[in-house]
């Protein structure tokens, strides 16, 4: 019997996203983790919105990935 898929969509409040580079380095990162099906970088808003499997990927670990990348998450 197939695994069904569990989409949602996480948006983080960045802090440190300085330009095109950060946005092409985020949505490169998280783009090749498994379960990630969409990364969105808004440069202007400073937020990053993902849509992920959360049956492969957890939340807390793409906050993990973008601390380790250098960012700041915002409550």
């Amino acid at each position: 019997m197939p695994v069904s898929k569990t989409i949602k969509k996480s948006v983080y409040s960045i802090g440190g996203l300085k330009g095109d580079h950060c946005r092409d380095r985020i949505e490169h990162t998280l783009s090749h983790l498994d379960g990630i099906t969409d990364v969105d970088v808004n440069l202007n808003t400073r937020q990053v919105t993902v849509e992920y499997d959360a049956n492969i990927i957890a939340s807390g670990y793409i906050e993990e990935t973008l601390q380790t990348l250098g960012y700041s998450i915002r409550r």
